[in-house]
């Protein structure tokens, strides 16, 4: 017996839910079968879902946690994408070609210019974030599986 709460508990005793995940989530299995490209189910923007008991419970009765593993490794070297940041950077010199084009001051110019650079910016943070994130859920299921030697 591992200690942990059974998914049984939260199904059918109305257990409170997971202090993680959403009401519900754990209603039906988050782990897919040996095999499959990915281990969990879930597609989000950061790739894992977030750790709790009840999927530690699920991966180790599926037996997938060297799976797990090896799907770790692959992430956390995968580079890191800067499209939402190329995007505005395009999208700000093809307006400020455009208002440099047409009969803008500028004062309008400069404007579209610090705009395009604050939303560029932004995307870039944004991106830092996203894969600030995304490395943390790998590094805290490396706690749970342990790290490719």
């Amino acid at each position: 017996m591992s200690g942990l709460p059974s998914r049984a508990r939260e199904v059918h005793e109305g257990a409170p839910p997971c202090s993680v995940h959403p009401y519900g989530y754990h209603r039906s299995p988050q782990v897919g079968e040996p095999g499959s490209a990915s281990v969990f189910r879930e597609r989000t923007l950061l790739g894992l879902p977030a750790r709790c008991a009840l999927l530690e419970e699920e991966l180790m009765e599926s037996e997938r946690e060297l799976d797990l593993l090896d799907e770790l490794w692959v992430r956390e070297r995968a580079t890191g994408t800067w499209a939402l940041t190329a995007l505005a950077a395009s999208f700000t010199g093809a307006a400020t070609a455009i208002a440099a084009l047409s009969d803008v001051s500028g004062g309008g110019v400069a404007a579209v210019v610090v705009g395009g650079a604050l939303v560029t910016v932004l995307a870039a943070r944004g991106e830092s974030a996203l894969r600030h994130a995304r490395l943390a859920r790998v590094r805290d299921w490396h706690r749970r599986v342990g790290v490719p030697r």
